[in-house]
């Protein structure tokens, strides 16, 4: 009887693994079926340059009815999706950190669209903005343009175009974080931290808009900044952090912060791209496609730019985080000198 009985149990547990495959595998397939893009308004803000310029121009090229916010206008990105775009794609006065310029765009948005849309089928929240450089050298206007960007612009932005979404079934919001919530870079707190708050937000609001069949969709892009803007004005942001550190923490970091500048600025990270504005692979293009015009999107995508950073990243989740922590330690000790005598330096002057 008790043969009997193990053969049963291996039997139950064969087969739970079996169903469980299939059940993987038929929602994987579900999650690869794409809607056709003819037609469904989008709106994508941070078009000006980078990631937010190429998505519009790729969703353009699909057949959507781009909708692609720009802080400016008149900019040559703006002007370029102007020229280069299909007549569809219409350019959106929209400065996300401008309450009233948000509105006036929602309204201008609500205005333009076709009868045949109920309202809008995505909003994906990419403005962003990125000052590198450790916390105790960034200055509070730093701090505050990444807050207000990242944070307050997407919430802004979001909160605005609800009426739209949700006048939409099947409709989703994109919300662009970051791996940088995944694995710390130093030199980044202020912008993973924003990051951070926008996944967190991203989970809630998922949950509270289930009833209205309106997807919250997380886009976790590795580092492109090597084929974007995100870094142009590093140069400035340096000077502008150097300008307003103390005399004793100028004296405290003055080899390092010059190390750490010069590390940045030979990465190739910076440095103003005119042409092209952006070179961006096929694959992070298709991976926002996916996000959009899946007919059963993911929760989170992340899309990185080579194999070896997906390798990389899917050891970081595994491995113990004090092991990655030590790691990166090690690694950002060595591209920048020791600053223990500069430290000591200024807490004697302290004490004094």
């Amino acid at each position: 009887m008790s043969e009997i009985g193990d053969s049963a149990i291996s039997i139950c547990i064969a087969l739970s693994v079996i169903l469980g495959v299939l059940v993987w595998l038929l929602r994987a397939l579900i999650c690869r079926t794409q809607l056709e893009a003819e037609g469904r308004a989008v709106l994508v803000t941070g078009c000006d340059t980078g990631i937010g310029h190429e998505v519009a121009r790729h969703l353009d090229s699909l057949g959507c009815l781009v909708f692609a916010g720009c802080q400016n206008t008149a900019s040559e990105g703006a002007q370029r999706l102007r020229v280069e775009a299909s007549p569809r794609l219409q350019l959106v006065n929209m400065d996300v950190t401008q309450p009233s310029h948000v509105e006036m765009a929602v309204r201008y948005i609500e205005e333009s669209l076709p009868q045949h849309c109920s309202g809008l089928w995505a909003v994906i929240n990419n403005a962003g903005s990125c000052v590198c450089g450790e916390f105790d050298w960034q200055t509070m206007s730093q701090v505050r343009a990444q807050v207000e960007t990242n944070i307050m612009g997407s919430l802004t932005v979001t909160k605005a175009c609800l009426p739209l979404l949700k006048s939409s079934p099947g409709s989703r919001l994109i919300n662009v974080t970051s791996v940088a919530t995944r694995q710390p870079c130093p030199g980044l707190s202020v912008y993973t931290a924003t990051k951070h708050a926008l996944s967190g937000f991203s989970e809630v609001l998922r949950l509270e808009l289930a009833k209205f069949q309106v997807s919250v969709v997380t886009v976790q892009p590795g580092d492109f900044s090597k084929a974007t803007n995100l870094l142009n004005d590093h140069h400035r942001n340096m000077n502008l952090m150097w300008s307003e550190m103390t005399d004793a923490a100028r004296e405290e970091y003055k080899a390092f912060f010059l190390a750490y500048h010069d590390t940045v600025a030979a990465s190739g990270f910076t440095g103003r791209r005119i042409k092209p504005l952006s070179v961006l692979p096929p694959a992070l293009l298709r991976g926002f496609e996916t996000a959009v015009l899946a007919k059963v999107p993911q929760t989170n995508y992340t899309l990185l730019p080579s194999l070896i950073a997906s390798i990389r990243l899917a050891v970081m989740d595994i491995v113990p985080k004090s092991w990655i922590q030590n790691y990166i330690l090690r690694r950002y000790s060595k591209s920048i000198p020791q600053v223990s005598v500069q430290r000591e330096s200024y807490k004697s002057n302290v004490n004094l």
